[in-house]
């Protein structure tokens, strides 16, 4: 497992996942009792859309728990319009709305805990917006401003696009271009060196790379598959590569779309609980007396070594409903020789979801627990 030094600070502002795929499967089975990793507190706030009676997130950084209080506080509470000011999602800016921020903060029912901490935080900021204040955020906008102190605003133009046939007539011409490509070739060089990302964002706890293409192979495909994907003012992953942060409200990430939205709020205010722990997922199967019928790993088990590599779908069992669904994504390594006994593993009848997700980061695997 990831060491607990990148563990102790906010890692994740916004999402380093679009949680579309496991809201897709939520939307199909309706799970009752979800269990999932917190990150931010937007891969796993959507999911309550689906009317579940009860979400537990967990995270080994209280930091993380934090944000996801203070989003769960705003999302329950308040409209999606004062959600997106809050936080600094297009149409506005993290930069604007910094005295409404600060008197909303004031009047969020918040544990006493985050509200410590996001004081702290805020008044160093000076009451500007979250969105771009993770570690993991930080880093990939410092990537794109160097890009874009070579290329100015060259690629901006790739996001002016409101028709995909234009769109793909566009890349079919510039990607054959060596000159257009430098800039995207060298942003590709930094992102897919685990050297680089070791010392600005990991602390030494990268993945350990069992994929048998390149790094830079592997991002190089994945952007390819964005760009083919859909509209590129539609994916905030993109936006934040290339423009550094995000421009374009159709973009913007699934907790604030805005039926999706509405929804979770509805049932959150209707019943649906959260639970917050400061856990990790193998230890919170062994203690606990809740039973999930869907679970969302995140990418964990990548970071996972024997003999915790080989068992812990094993180890899941204890606190899995007959029929449960677990979600894994793997990034850049897939867990090897896996106990999957008691387990059928059901990815390829979600590849449809899988394609439509907006990062294409991650190798995505369903096993449905048999009991």
């Amino acid at each position: 497992m990831a060491s607990t030094s990148y563990f102790n600070t906010l890692n994740y502002s916004m999402a380093n996942e679009d949680t579309s795929f496991e809201f897709g499967l939520c939307e199909l089975t309706k799970p009752k009792h979800i269990l999932a990793i917190c990150g931010s507190g937007a891969r796993f706030l959507p999911l309550a859309s689906t009317r579940p009676l009860k979400i537990t997130a967990l995270d080994l950084a209280t930091q993380q728990l934090a944000l996801a209080d203070l989003r769960y506080a705003l999302m329950r509470d308040y409209p999606l319009d004062t959600y997106l000011r809050f936080f600094g999602y297009p149409p506005y800016d993290t930069q604007q709305h910094k005295e409404e921020r600060a008197s909303l903060f004031a009047q969020l029912k918040l544990k006493e805990s985050t509200r410590s901490y996001f004081q702290q935080l805020f008044e160093h900021l000076s009451w500007q917006g979250l969105l771009y204040e993770g570690r993991w955020e930080k880093t990939f906008i410092g990537i794109s401003e160097g890009a874009r102190r070579f290329a100015g605003k060259r690629y901006h133009e790739i996001f002016q696009f409101l028709k995909k046939g234009e769109q793909d007539s566009y890349f079919a011409a510039k990607l054959k271009s060596r000159s257009w490509c430098f800039i995207p070739a060298a942003t590709l060089f930094f992102i897919g060196n685990a050297t680089f990302f070791n010392a600005f964002l990991y602390k030494g706890s990268f993945v350990r790379k069992n994929i048998p293409s390149s790094y830079f192979e592997f991002y190089a495909s994945a952007f390819k598959r964005l760009f083919a994907q859909a509209l590129t003012r539609e994916n905030f992953f993109l936006q934040i590569c290339f423009l550094g942060r995000l421009q374009y409200p159709e973009g913007n990430p699934l907790e604030v779309r805005p039926d999706v939205y509405a929804q979770a709020q509805k049932a959150l205010q209707e019943g649906t609980a959260i639970e917050l722990l400061a856990q990790d997922v193998i230890t919170h199967a062994s203690q606990t007396n809740e039973r999930y019928d869907f679970v969302s790993m995140s990418n964990v088990p990548s970071y996972f070594a024997p003999p915790i590599e080989q068992e812990y779908l094993q180890k899941l069992k204890l606190c899995l409903q007959p029929g449960a669904l677990v979600v894994v994504r793997c990034y850049l390594r897939v867990p090897e020789q896996v106990d999957t006994s008691g387990y059928e593993d059901v990815s390829a009848l979600y590849q449809e979801l899988a394609a439509a997700e907006k990062m294409q980061m991650y190798k995505i695997l369903v096993y449905r627990y048999l009991g």
